[in-house]
């Protein structure tokens, strides 16, 4: 019979040990790098920018480990073959053996979640698919067309701009 004393104590080692996992998540791996700091060292080479954020970062890792749970795994062998490759920036691996099979396949998902905004196969005229959202906003698709294109979700002008035709097609 579990008394009330035994249960209270071993939900407390239970949430206790759930409270402290993230922080010895970096123990599991040898290189002494936990799965956000990979995922971000792997998004900044990929991506060949710098001025990524954390903290989208570590919401692409989690959509992309909930589509797959594999992924973190497949990230860790990337990053293992891209160290042992002495790869150091997205350039060197334009028409590389790394960038074929489920390394190139594991490239491509990192870069889509970063471009796209979100992972997941979106299916359309569905009202449920497997699409996970990562970012609108930060998404880098934006980014190319940035000095012609307004991300959709901000307005051009003050409320209601929309109602009067603009004076020129230069200034709209």
């Amino acid at each position: 019979m579990l008394s009330r004393r035994t249960f209270l104590i071993s939900g407390t080692a239970l949430a206790g040990f759930a409270a402290v996992k993230p922080a010895l998540s970096w123990m599991m791996n040898p290189a002494g790098q936990s799965d956000s700091v990979i995922f971000f060292k792997l998004s900044l080479l990929l991506t060949n920018r710098t001025p990524l954020s954390q903290l989208i970062a570590q919401r692409a890792l989690h959509c992309l480990t909930a589509e797959d749970a594999s992924f973190p795994q497949k990230m860790q062998q990337l990053c293992t073959q891209l160290d042992a490759a002495n790869i150091s920036i997205a350039d060197d691996l334009i028409g590389h053996p790394l960038n074929t099979g489920a390394n190139g396949d594991t490239v491509k998902t990192i870069l889509s979640a970063w471009y796209l905004g979100y992972t997941g196969k979106p299916v359309p005229l569905r009202a449920l698919d497997n699409t996970r959202f990562v970012s609108y906003t930060h998404a880098l698709a934006f980014t190319p067309t940035l000095d012609a294109t307004v991300i959709p979700s901000y307005s051009r002008g003050k409320t209601n701009y929309w109602i009067e035709p603009p004076a020129t097609l230069k200034n709209d």
